[in-house]
């Protein structure tokens, strides 16, 4: 078995100072994407709607022209009894711009509990609309995405009109947050929210509210309350505003198959690898980004000289990125050579999220 334990941020982060914005350039537009009803088949080969308790939300992005020519992404999946998607798989497999946290998006979403479903599926479609028209609430959205840039004219959209508070910002004199570890988790997604205020003349704020949010009230009261606790420089203002975010809580994989229990009876190969070129440990980005811990069951044979090949995904969760993540890896180690090679070769593939101060889990010395 391999295990690939990535190191996380903390779990409760505080948003870094806002930089000097960049100059939008022209044409620039906000592409995000729109989920469709979820259908499962039942029996009888009958299709319901599925009620979303959770809705995938995948992260914005800033792109240019216009998003006609993308491909919708559409995912085949089952739901198990607790209303978790697994078995996730793209029914068309290549590059879709601006994509990439499509399915980890959706491996956070949930459904109502109860039976099991099989043979699910939804669709999401890129939607395209340019920064002088997007919602604000989207447009501070795509602000707290990591990496993210946002250009001037993004900020002018959020910045409340005849704001006095942005050029220059005040002096910080205390900057309160919430307790982050004591509010709820939420696993594979952030907990965000942008709050507004005014300061009066001694630099207190003043008529604090939430601006925008991802739908978490205890954690936008926190913000709130931490924000009427800051204390700026001198001076009346109006027209502030600041983010607060929490990381995503870690999503543990389901439970594993063991490598026996997939391992053919006429297998060849050792059970313990004795590998030549070792395996180069990468945790899927978009899932590390979300804390999404998987799996994948990787079956392959060896030549005499190392080489391995006839590499296939025997099961993957909660999403098959991780078997395809897992393949590529296999492809890339070598054996060292034997006289005849090995049939019936199976690796069993974690992918850990390790936060600074967990206690490390048996699995993961392994």
């Amino acid at each position: 078995m391999i295990t690939l334990v990535t190191v996380s941020a903390l779990a409760a982060s505080a948003p870094m100072s806002v930089p000097a914005p960049p100059t939008s350039p022209a044409g620039q537009a906000l592409v995000s994407w729109a989920m469709s009803p979820v259908l499962c088949r039942g029996q009888g080969d009958t299709v319901r709607a599925e009620r979303v308790v959770r809705a995938a939300d995948p992260d914005r992005a800033l792109g240019w022209g216009d998003v006609a020519g993308f491909r919708p992404v559409t995912l085949d999946f089952r739901i198990d009894p607790t209303g978790r998607p697994l078995s996730i798989t793209r029914t068309v497999t290549g590059y879709v711009p601006f994509a990439d946290d499509v399915v980890p998006a959706f491996a956070a979403s949930r459904f109502a509990p109860g039976a099991a479903r099989t043979r699910c599926t939804v669709t999401f479609t890129a939607r395209h609309e340019a920064i002088g028209t997007a919602s604000r609430a989207d447009l501070i959205a795509y602000t707290l995405v990591p990496g993210a840039a946002p250009p001037r004219g993004l900020w002018d959209r959020i910045r409340p009109d005849n704001s006095t508070c942005t050029d220059p910002a005040p002096d910080v004199l205390l900057r309160a947050f919430p307790d982050f570890k004591a509010l709820p988790d939420q696993p594979g997604y952030r907990s965000w929210t942008m709050v507004g205020y005014d300061l009066d003349r001694a630099g207190k704020p003043i008529r604090p509210h939430m601006i925008a949010d991802s739908g978490a009230a205890g954690f936008d009261a926190a913000a709130v309350r931490a924000v009427a606790r800051s204390r700026f420089e001198r001076g009346a203002r109006t027209g502030c505003f600041y983010p607060y975010w929490k990381a995503p809580a870690t999503l543990p994989a389901p439970v594993p198959p063991e490598e026996d229990s997939v391992r053919p009876a006429d297998a060849t190969c050792p059970k313990e690898h004795d590998f030549d070129r070792k395996p180069v440990l990468r945790y899927p980005e978009p899932y590390n980004r979300r804390h999404i811990e998987g799996w994948a069951i990787i079956a392959f044979d060896v030549a005499s000289w190392g080489a391995t090949g006839n590499i296939r995904t025997l099961a993957a969760e909660p999403a098959s990125d991780f078997g395809e993540a897992a393949t590529a890896m296999i492809g890339n180690l070598t054996f060292k050579p034997s006289p005849h090679g090995y049939t019936g070769c199976i690796e069993r593939v974690i992918y850990r999220i390790h936060k600074p101060g967990d206690p490390v889990r048996s699995a993961d010395a392994d």
